[in-house]
């Protein structure tokens, strides 16, 4: 049995198969995905896990090159989470709308659907390499 790192069988998988420039997102309750996407659903309750403890549980896993989050999510608690627990450079497109973030998720690998209920807690990370 692990006794370290992440746990979640499903979401340890999606994680050793990234690749570099490989897209993945972590999400809150509510962000609607694709059908066609792997969702790996840690969602308990409202509130439970934060998007907050997921940044900072997969932050040792990742090398990460950029993220992107929606123009709503600018100096609000999200973007805060997200800067903290990661140093990549941050992008921003509308939520909605053609090229919108709700748009972009398409483009993921996996979706990490979070219990959280912050507006906009929502972010697309782009792997990078270790070397």
């Amino acid at each position: 049995m692990l006794i370290n790192g992440i746990l979640n069988a499903q979401l340890s998988a999606a994680l050793a198969k990234l690749r570099h420039k490989d897209e993945f997102v972590i999400s809150d309750c509510g962000l609607p995905v694709q059908s066609g996407i792997e969702v790996i659903d840690l969602a308990v309750v409202f509130g439970v896990p934060r998007f907050e403890e997921v940044l900072k549980a997969l932050k040792p896993q990742l090398v990460l090159e950029a993220g992107l989050m929606a123009q709503e999510a600018r100096e609000q608690q999200a973007e805060r989470w997200v800067q903290e627990y990661f140093d990549v450079p941050l992008s921003y497109v509308p939520h909605n709308g053609p090229e919108g973030f709700k748009d972009r998720v398409k483009n993921a690998k996996f979706v990490i659907r979070t219990g959280e209920t912050t507006s906009y807690a929502n972010v697309i990370f782009r792997c990078g390499v270790p070397f």
